[in-house]
């Protein structure tokens, strides 16, 4: 598998259609772990929004060994705070 598609996340969205992203950074906030993606394509878009915007997903462990859940966030407040370490991440992994 080529080191482009290890970053490839395929996720079920609530229509039950498998969505590709491209997972950029997980981040830890308050004790909760947050994936960063961006969708790589086929993602039908409304007007305002930007096709590489970032998304903001919390994990919610599985239960007894279950497969995780990844909830969208949508408390503006905390999108600030994680859009903050995402460029914390970023700037980190430019500087190695």
């Amino acid at each position: 598998m080529s080191e482009e598609m290890d970053n490839i996340v395929v996720l079920t969205d609530e229509d039950g259609n498998d969505v590709q992203f491209e997972h950029i950074v997980t981040v830890t906030h308050k004790n909760k772990e947050y994936v960063c993606l961006i969708p790589v394509e086929g993602l039908e878009l409304e007007e305002d929004e930007d096709e590489n915007a970032l998304i903001f997903l919390e994990i919610i462990p599985g239960k007894d060994g279950g497969e995780d859940v990844y909830q969208g966030v949508e408390d503006e407040r905390l999108l600030n705070d994680l859009y903050a370490k995402y460029l914390e991440a970023v700037e980190f992994e430019d500087e190695e």
